[in-house]
């Protein structure tokens, strides 16, 4: 093969590797700019004999708080979880749980898939969420978020792909304040004719 053709394989199998689908994201509200949102640790993911479930939701909970922490008018508590790890906890017991510790937003989710493989296997790294952004007022669901993502071109760690979900978590939940959404124009009123 010539130079030019393996760097246009090698173009290709990069582009392939780096197309992902859309996670699956519903704002019914957004949560206040300035408000501080508590985050209770994710639950494991519960696939049998999967050794990386394992510790999955407390990873993916302390990844998330990071990530959150850095937006801009959001501030992020962090909540212990109050079940066994591998455990469920309904919305609406992280609502109660959440309004206990006097918060007025809480997220509450599960790590569905966690595997790590490393960046030499045959298999691709993966991680799979499902996240809900619940008002302790009413236990309304305000956000969803739910994706799937494969490491397709193998450089991409679980804790990779978790930091850009919740990157993506992140510019969804928060109104901007009034000023980053409208510019400031100056209206020329002519000579009052």
């Amino acid at each position: 093969m010539t130079m030019r053709i393996c760097a246009l394989l090698a173009t290709m199998m990069l582009l392939v590797g780096c197309a992902t689908d859309d996670p699956d994201i519903t704002v019914k509200h957004r949560v206040p700019h300035g408000s501080t949102v508590a985050v209770v640790m994710f639950q494991d993911c519960g696939i049998p004999n999967q050794a990386d479930c394992a510790g999955s939701g407390a990873a993916a909970g302390s990844i998330f708080i990071r990530i959150l922490s850095q937006k801009p008018g959001l501030h992020v508590a962090s909540l212990p979880r109050p079940v066994a790890a591998s455990a469920p906890l309904t919305d609406d017991a992280a609502v109660a749980y959440a309004n206990k510790k006097g918060y007025r937003y809480v997220i509450n989710g599960e790590v569905q898939d966690y595997y790590r493989t490393g960046h030499l296997a045959l298999h691709s790294d993966r991680v799979a969420m499902s996240v809900r952004v619940l008002s302790v007022k009413d236990g309304q669901v305000l956000v969803t978020y739910t994706y799937q993502e494969d490491s397709k071109t193998h450089f991409a760690s679980p804790d990779d792909m978790l930091e850009d979900m919740a990157k993506q978590l992140a510019t969804s939940i928060v109104v901007e304040p009034k000023k980053q959404r409208q510019g400031d124009f100056m209206f020329y009123k002519g000579n009052g004719g």
